[in-house]
């Protein structure tokens, strides 16, 4: 991948993207589909509940890709440990095929996960009106929950920002599902990124779970890259004095 700024950072972003609190299921299966303004409030106040009981987490990753121009594929596993508010670290377990797909690739993916944890970063990729705009296009089950479909449309080109489609669980306003593509090019050599992105319920958050992205770059042809997360271990504030 040529060029030493790209690195990957609405990907990295999509992380912030995971919410906590449960409501009553049922009721949630019966209610009729609230205003995209409502569902999008509730997923900013969900947002803010998990930044507030979310101490930390350690979870195994699998980072896999391929690039047909070369025949090349690469793998790393990878211990994340992340420290709220802002602090992330990565340790390399193992890894095999191409080293510079690894260092290149994966590298970059991780800065930009870093990256994408900075006071000024998450406010330029928070899932709010500011900046998006969105639009209720439906309702689907995803994983066999009831789930609101919001076509998003960023309100400028960055980096940091996606136009596309989430899915937001209509008991926990998490988002359950996210695909699309970057709103601006990370590097005038890339040409286009498609991801998706699914989580999965830990506990009382909403995690990543997999991502998928097929890249094209100007020279090195496409590449489908995945990141896989597994056995998350997870640790919640302390519970103010006073509180349960």
């Amino acid at each position: 991948m040529t060029g030493r700024r790209r690195r990957f950072p609405v990907l990295a972003a999509l992380l912030l993207l995971a919410p906590v609190q449960d409501e009553p299921a049922a009721a949630a299966a019966q209610a009729p589909a609230p205003a995209a303004e409502e569902i999008v409030s509730r997923l900013m106040a969900a947002n803010r509940e998990r930044d507030a009981r979310l101490a930390g987490y350690r979870v195994e990753r699998r980072y896999h890709l391929k690039n047909e121009l070369y025949s090349k594929n690469g793998e790393m596993q990878v211990e994340v440990a992340f420290e709220a508010p802002a602090r992330i670290s990565f340790a390399v377990r193992a890894q095999q095929g191409s080293g510079l797909l690894n260092k290149r690739v994966f590298g970059r993916m991780m800065e930009g996960e870093q990256e994408s944890l900075r006071p000024e970063n998450k406010r330029r990729s928070a899932m709010t009106p500011e900046n998006y705009d969105f639009r209720l296009a439906g309702e689907e089950r995803v994983e066999g929950r009831r789930a609101y479909r919001l076509e998003i449309t960023p309100r400028r080109e960055d980096t940091f920002l996606f136009a596309g489609t989430i899915w937001v669980d209509a008991a926990d306003f998490a988002v359950v599902r996210a695909e699309g593509r970057p709103a601006k090019r990370p590097s005038f050599w890339t040409r286009k990124i498609d991801f998706v992105r699914t989580f999965k319920k830990v506990g009382p958050f909403w995690l990543p779970h997999r991502t998928e992205s097929v890249t094209e770059v100007f020279l090195f042809g496409t590449s489908w890259a995945t990141i896989e997360n597994s056995d998350y271990r997870v640790r919640l504030q302390p519970a103010p004095v006073g509180e349960p």
